[in-house]
């Protein structure tokens, strides 16, 4: 395991809520690769710079450690965690699938206010995308893809989604570039996927679950030789 990055976690931790407050910042850190996957996580460390005891630290990594963020190590400590391609594929197998289960529930508890802020998310891909902001447009189309799964009615698949993410976003960031190459044309895609929800259209959650298949072909390095998800 590499040595502790250099870098540190910042941020004003308020009493309420501690113990989740401190989660959330750490969390922050890691989906926003500002700490290097591999470096060590010092309860200490992370206590002194956030002006907390080390009880919530402790708490929060091994929260983040359930979730596939932290990995921990008897005798060790807690380090950031590497995510291989195949960890991120199995991510992406286990999305398609639920992808289908989210959609369906959405369509039976749409409403205005969900509809409007798809297309927030949406026209934030468009923005990002003419800014060529490649770290902000991924930031909208996770938040895109959340907001589906947490209106769906179903309690478990929110805590789910937090497990996948950081898999589905660590390839993303380091994938093939090419597929980022035109930004406003990937945005352009969640059009449909919005007017098919729009409509009531139970078809589109099939649609949903290409979109993310075809995401995976296109993240892969090489898709001819990629693991397919089924």
């Amino acid at each position: 395991m590499a040595s502790t990055s250099g870098s540190s976690i910042t941020g004003v931790v308020s009493k309420a809520l501690l113990s989740d407050r401190v989660y959330a910042l750490i969390r922050s850190s890691l989906i926003g690769h500002e700490l290097t996957p591999g470096s060590r996580l010092v309860e200490s460390e992370i206590a002194r710079q956030l002006s907390v005891s080390q009880a919530p630290v402790r708490e929060a990594l091994r929260r983040l450690a359930h979730e596939g963020l932290v990995l921990q190590l008897p005798r060790r400590g807690s380090f950031v965690a590497e995510v291989s391609t195949e960890e991120a594929r199995d991510a992406y197998e286990v999305r398609a699938a639920l992808e289908l289960l989210a959609v369906r529930g959405a369509l039976e508890n749409l409403d205005d206010a969900v509809l409007t802020d798809l297309d927030q998310h949406v026209e934030t891909m468009v923005a990002t995308a003419a800014k060529d902001d490649l770290a902000a447009f991924i930031d909208a189309d996770v938040h895109f893809h959340q907001a589906i799964w947490t209106a769906s009615g179903n309690l478990m698949l929110p805590r789910v989604w937090l497990m996948v993410e950081a898999s589905m976003r660590n390839l993303t960031l380091v994938s093939n570039r090419l597929y980022f190459e035109n930004l406003t044309e990937i945005a352009r895609t969640h059009y449909p996927l919005v007017s098919g929800l729009r409509a009531r259209d139970p078809a589109v959650a099939v649609q949903f679950h290409d979109h993310v298949l075809e995401v995976w072909s296109l993240l892969y390095a090489d898709a001819r030789t990629a693991p397919q998800p089924s």
